[in-house]
């Protein structure tokens, strides 16, 4: 399902978030925290970066894409990770992750061990949350880290 939130402002200058109606619990759960973060993020910036977000894009101004992209990422990034903290309070996690792995999760670009593979679904349905959600916040605290697919070892796999 693509993410379809947005938060804008009203005419009142409060913050408008809104959620298409057919995504999955976890998937709009996540978006809520993430629409929401966008909104906590910008209250942290200054008046500065306030205004010059509230200004429109001028016209007459050539942007490059990576003078859009490259802040647009910074931005997606924070409230993905914001999000996910906003769902996954570090305590939580941390008393969760104590009770299904004694390691940290290993993710083989989007594969897991199979004892892996289980522990992230508990933890999952444990927080009502998705994969992704889990996976942002588990990288955070540790709980996670990343390896190339070339070192996955298939136990099921016979040469």
């Amino acid at each position: 399902m693509i993410e379809v939130g947005v938060a804008s402002p009203s005419a009142q200058g409060q913050a408008i978030t809104s959620v298409e109606q057919t995504q999955l619990s976890a998937e709009r759960r996540f978006t809520l925290a993430h629409e929401c973060a966008h909104q906590i993020l910008f209250q942290l910036e200054s008046e500065e970066v306030k205004a010059s977000c509230e200004m429109k894009y001028s016209a007459r101004t050539a942007y490059t894409p990576r003078e859009l992209k490259t802040r647009e990422d910074w931005n997606e990034w924070q409230a993905n990770v914001l999000g996910a903290a906003i769902l996954l309070p570090q305590k939580e996690v941390d008393l969760a992750m104590r009770r299904f792995a004694e390691t940290p999760l290993i993710n083989y670009e989007g594969r897991y061990s199979y004892g892996d593979h289980l522990t992230l679904r508990l933890f999952c349905r444990l927080f009502g949350v998705s994969k992704t959600t889990a996976s942002i916040r588990l990288r955070q605290l540790g709980y996670m880290v990343d390896r190339p697919f070339s070192e996955y070892v298939d136990p099921l796999e016979v040469w």
